[in-house]
């Protein structure tokens, strides 16, 4: 009989109360044994029994585990999990690298990285120029600048951070450092004449610099600004939102704007502070910062998702564990959302709640973004939303912090609760911005079924929206008024006439909408086909006129194909076209079979320099390059930039690459013959390789944890990897997923395919996997669920049976290219099945589509033999944007009057 389970006794803490509430879900579950939950679980009957023990906390991992294998929700258990992990966190050591929540002071400078470069244009400017202002968003470290980074870069320095009386401050800050003065002294000084200012400077401390932080506090302060730029040598930080008020100050000095972290000034923030206490950070810790946080002003949420993860450190190591334990950025701005809502009145939190609701948009497939507005609401409201993190203000308007936010469970139920009103404004805003584009033409106002709905939206209009409603609603009275006029006039004189009319107007209407539209299109696909400029011009007047699903995709087609990128000069027909994972990069063949670099701009291509002779691409990744000599020999090159090569080794000989990490750290291949892709390769002698790529002109080979899998993959970071083993006695493929490091772990359970898995293919964030299978070209993608098993999400099935080259968006969406069809689904995690978004024939060929979040959109390879690239852009909105913004949308009277003849015109922007 198994030993029956150690009593809790009183469950008078949170630790006991959480162990008895696992012992009443087992019960739940019908009291499974811990070795029936042990095989349900993957772990062992010893650490589930521990899990239920109450002696300590156990792991979020196999607590979900121990959720799961008695088929219970997670969701609430990890929300309480994190509850209870911060009350047993570790408490933060003195010398942690990181400040959390507070910005970097003095005393940090020697652990304040990632802003050299900014701090040496300060420096230089305030040696060229009296003045010089600092204009950063909220978030975008400001303060920390100031004192970490500009203050010990100076010879002499001091930070006034002006609050109340600022001239008062100023006098008691000054006091401190000059000689034989008072603080009272020095404000009488200064209130009488605000040159005393300079001239005290000039008398105790020529070279001093003065340094103020939250400068846009006290701009109104006319005695403080006159006092302060008399001075030699000022440095003023002012919020973004408050650069006009400067500008009409007449502040003149040099101005330099505090841009997000690029990604490497982020990934030495992140690691250089622990290096310099002899920490490290995972490099899957690293890399999910990056994507998280890069190019966007969400440094208080890195640094404070570091010190939650540091608090949970193991030994003097942030790994990937501790990291998933505290939750990461999402886990802080859920946080930090709970506590400011929690903290205000009911007024306050409807306000609230108006807010986080302007800030966001619905898109016609339904996925929800950020956006940014001007909001006309009270400015204190604001300002403490930018000081809990939840938005950031900026010199174009406030927009949420981060996408974090939009997962805040809060706000994703009031999403659910509004989502028809969403819409309707989403389309408001589009018709303001064409109705602005077009000189504020009366004809693009609204009007009917469209102005009934804008006036239901009530308190979601800002003031701009709440007028252009208006002058919506003004010119449909005057039209409704003299509407009625001409009927009545028309009733008296023939009985009968305006019924009929009015019944068959919108019918009429409708058959000429679509006969005007229909011709549109076909102007546009056939100028598409003869790859002649406009398509995109007729697809948007198609698009305008009868906007039918149709339509929106011969828009966005046309915008791509409009858009392309040609590899003009040296490349041949039907060259092999390969991309850099972020789409910043191209490798293509030129005539005599060698591979070129070419640098990516948003429509455009500039040729760079070219590899060895005769070397061609195999594969390519963030600053790794991968080529292949007409001997087969694969070899390994550094490519900072299109014109930055540099040949680092040969690979060993009859190494065939399979995949690269698509940051460059690692390679997987196989040793021996070619094989037949998608087929079982029957060679017993070959082997597969995996190589480290730390110091890259010697690579390393690491154990492998299956000898010769037949298909394998690397994530982002290669930190992971996946094998699939195929047995043929069974028919079965078996996926397995190894976390490397010194020794190798399973990252995940393992996935049995009844089928021979063709290829493997990892999300950049390892949400998703997906796989193909062969010979069908299905495409099965899996929801990865951190220590549990991935969950089936979608099935992608084509009429082509060629290979599937699939790729992920960093939004839910994933692409697949077969042969020459390009199509595009819409991922969900709740159980819904994959939307069809985009489905193109006639595109793809000899590449993966690759996705630019810096575009957001996929470049795609073209149907031609030509080497182009189309970038592809799946929201018509921001593409009418362009197109209008560019000029780019307007077709002239001629080309008009050509192709309709004397139709009146539409106008569609």
């Amino acid at each position: 009989m198994p030993r029956g389970e150690r009593p809790l006794g009183p469950e008078d803490t949170a630790l006991l109360r959480f162990a008895g509430d696992l012992r009443r879900l087992r019960d739940q579950a019908g009291k499974p044994s811990y070795r029936e939950l042990a095989r349900r679980a993957n772990y062992s009957p010893t650490a589930l029994s521990d899990a239920a023990g109450g002696r300590k906390l156990p792991s979020l991992a196999l607590t979900l585990a121990f959720v799961r294998a008695c088929e219970a929700d997670p969701a609430p258990w990890t929300k309480r999990w994190r509850e209870l992990a911060a009350e047993h966190a570790l408490p933060l050591h003195p010398n942690a690298p990181y400040p959390g929540t507070e910005p970097f002071g003095e005393h940090d400078a020697k652990r304040y990285f990632g802003r050299e470069y900014l701090v040496e244009q300060v420096v230089e400017s305030v040696r060229a120029r009296p003045l010089t202002v600092l204009v950063g968003a909220s978030g975008s470290g400001r303060t920390s600048l100031l004192a970490a980074g500009i203050k010990p870069a100076l010879e002499d320095a001091v930070v006034i951070t002006p609050k109340g009386n600022a001239l008062e401050g100023l006098a008691h800050t000054l006091a401190e450092i000059f000689e034989n003065t008072t603080p009272e002294q020095l404000s009488a000084e200064f209130r009488q004449d605000p040159d005393h200012l300079r001239l005290r400077i000039r008398q105790h401390r020529p070279g001093l610099t003065l340094l103020v932080d939250d400068f846009e506090q006290v701009l109104d302060q006319q005695d403080f600004v006159a006092a302060l730029t008399r001075c030699p040598h000022v440095v003023v930080a002012v919020r973004a939102d408050h650069r006009d008020r400067c500008h009409e100050k007449g502040l003149d000095g040099n101005e330099i704007v505090i841009e997000p972290m690029s990604a490497d000034q982020l990934r030495r923030a992140i690691t250089e502070p622990a290096a310099k206490i002899g920490a490290t950070v995972e490099t899957a810790v690293i890399a999910r910062l990056v994507a998280d946080a890069a190019n966007q002003h969400a440094l208080p949420l890195v640094q404070q998702a570091l010190t939650e993860t540091w608090r949970r450190k193991r030994g003097m190591t942030l790994s990937q564990s501790g990291f998933e334990e505290a939750g990461g950025i999402e886990h802080v701005v859920a946080r930090a959302a709970d506590a400011f809502f929690d903290s205000l009145s009911e007024d306050g939190r409807r306000a609230a709640r108006g807010v986080f609701l302007r800030l966001i948009s619905v898109q016609r497939n339904g996925i929800v973004q950020r956006r940014t507005r001007r909001l006309d609401i009270e400015p204190h409201l604001l300002d403490l939303l930018a000081k809990a993190r939840l938005v950031t203000l900026t010199e174009d308007g406030a927009e949420l912090t981060h996408d974090a936010v939009l997962r805040w469970p809060r706000l994703t139920v009031w999403i659910d609760e509004e989502r028809d009103n969403l819409r309707t404004h989403e389309q408001l805003v589009t018709a303001i911005e064409l109705w602005e584009a077009s000189d504020r033409d009366p004809l693009a106002l609204y009007r009917g079924a469209r102005l009934r709905k804008a006036k239901e939206l009530g308190d979601f209009l800002t003031v701009h929206e709440r007028r252009f409603v208006d002058i919506s609603i003004r010119r449909e009275t005057r039209r409704s008024t003299a509407l009625i006029a001409v009927m009545a006039v028309l009733v008296a004189l023939v009985p009968g006439t305006v019924i009929y009319a009015l019944a068959n107007e919108r019918k009429i209407s409708q058959l000429y909408d679509r006969e005007l539209g229909g011709k549109a299109i076909s102007e546009s696909s056939a100028l598409m086909e003869q790859r002649r400029p406009y398509a995109d011009k007729y697809a948007l007047v198609g698009y305008k006129v009868n906007p039918s699903a149709e339509a929106e995709k011969v828009l966005r087609l046309a915008n791509a194909v409009t858009r392309g990128i040609p590899f003009t000069g040296t490349p041949a027909d039907n060259a092999d076209v390969l991309v850099a994972p972020r789409g910043e990069l191209a490798a293509v063949t030129d005539e005599d079979g060698t591979d070129r670099m070419w640098s990516l701009d948003e429509d455009s291509a500039v040729p760079g320099k070219r590899f060895f002779d005769r070397h061609r691409v195999v594969k390519l990744a963030e600053r790794r390059v991968v080529t292949k000599d007409p001997a087969d020999q694969e070899h390994l090159w550094a490519v900072n930039d299109a014109n930055d090569l540099t040949y680092l080794a040969p690979l060993p000989d009859r190494f065939r690459t399979l995949d690269i990490s698509p940051d460059g750290s690692r390679i997987v291949g196989k040793i021996g013959g070619a094989v037949v892709p998608g087929l079982p390769t029957p060679d017993a002698s070959e082997r597969s390789m995996l190589l480290d790529l730390g110091d890259p002109r010697r690579p390393r080979e690491l154990p492998m944890p299956v000898r010769n899998p037949e298909t394998v993959a690397l994530s982002q970071d290669g930190r992971e990897l996946a094998t699939s083993v195929w047995d043929p006695a069974s028919g079965n493929s078996t996926i397995e997923f190894w976390r490397i490091g010194g020794t190798y772990e399973p990252a995940a359970p393992a996935l049995v395919q009844p089928v021979y898995v063709r290829s493997l293919t990892y999300s950049s964030d390892g949400r998703w996997l997906a796989v193909e299978h062969s010979p069908e070209s299905i495409v099965e993608v899996w929801q990865r669920v951190p220590s549990g098993a991935p969950v089936l999400r979608a099935t992608l099935n084509s009429v082509m049976r060629t290979g599937a080259r699939v790729t992920f968006s960093d939004d839910g969406r994933v692409a697949v290219v077969r042969d020459n069809i390009f199509e595009v689904q819409q991922l969900y995690t709740s159980g819904r099945q994959a939307d069809r978004l985009v489905y193109v024939s006639g595109h793809g060929q000899s590449m993966r589509a690759v996705y630019r979040s810096q575009y957001q959109d996929f470049l795609v390879r073209s149907g031609g033999r030509d080497p182009e690239l189309l970038p592809y852009d799946l929201d018509s909105a921001r593409i009418i944007k362009r197109m209008c913004e560019k000029d780019g949308a307007r077709l002239t009277d001629s080309e008009w009057v050509k192709s309709f003849g004397e139709v009146e015109r539409v106008e569609v922007c």
